[in-house]
């Protein structure tokens, strides 16, 4: 069940990724000179990982027992049909793990202190601790590589979730004759 809902979860902040990319940076930056880094699905998804396991380390807590999720969706001109997932996307890694909830508002503070030493801009930052009962909400950006962080407490009391999620990229133009490169069968898939 809680397997469900995370998928569920990882579904909807797709969706949600999928519809921010999709809407541009606004009308006063043309389309041509906005550059989307080229990058292989399997890149994307290491680079998370590795993200993922430094904040990991760098907070100090034990990951649940259940696999993390890796999703591909696209992004670019997707809404409008210019664009598919052959051509650009985006990838989200989501990790749990276990912080009990009087720990959590110290957990974030580590996480902000670790992230920010990775290079990462904080974004936002909330603690609030009432009644024994932690919550926090961090998220930060790369600016080198437009990758971002999330740290959220989940509804289950005593789980943070992280999330790793990469900016729109494009897949790397194959060496031979200029195609682009086939993407693998799967789009989600455990790491």
């Amino acid at each position: 069940m809680i397997a469900h809902r995370l998928s569920g979860i990882a579904a909807a902040l797709s969706a949600v990724l999928v519809l921010i990319l999709a809407s541009g940076c606004g009308d006063s930056i043309n389309k041509q000179d906005v550059k989307v880094p080229e990058m292989s699905e399997d890149q994307a998804r290491a680079t998370a990982e590795e993200y993922t396991r430094l904040v990991i380390e760098g907070i100090r807590a034990p990951v649940v027992d259940r696999a993390p999720s890796f999703t591909v969706s696209p992004c670019g001109e997707v809404m409008s049909g210019k664009d598919s997932i052959e051509k650009t996307f985006t990838a989200l890694r989501i990790q749990n793990i276990t912080v009990p909830s009087q720990q959590q508002e110290s957990v974030f503070r580590r996480a902000r202190a670790t992230i920010e030493e990775m290079g990462f801009r904080i974004r936002k930052f909330e603690t609030a601790t009432a009644a024994g009962k932690g919550a926090g909400n961090l998220t930060a950006m790369k600016p080198a590589d437009g990758f971002s962080i999330t740290l959220q407490s989940t509804a289950s009391a005593e789980e943070v979730m992280i999330m790793v999620a990469g900016p729109c990229l494009a897949r790397p133009r194959a060496s031979a004759g200029g195609s682009l490169q086939e993407p693998p069968a799967g789009r989600t898939s455990q790491a």
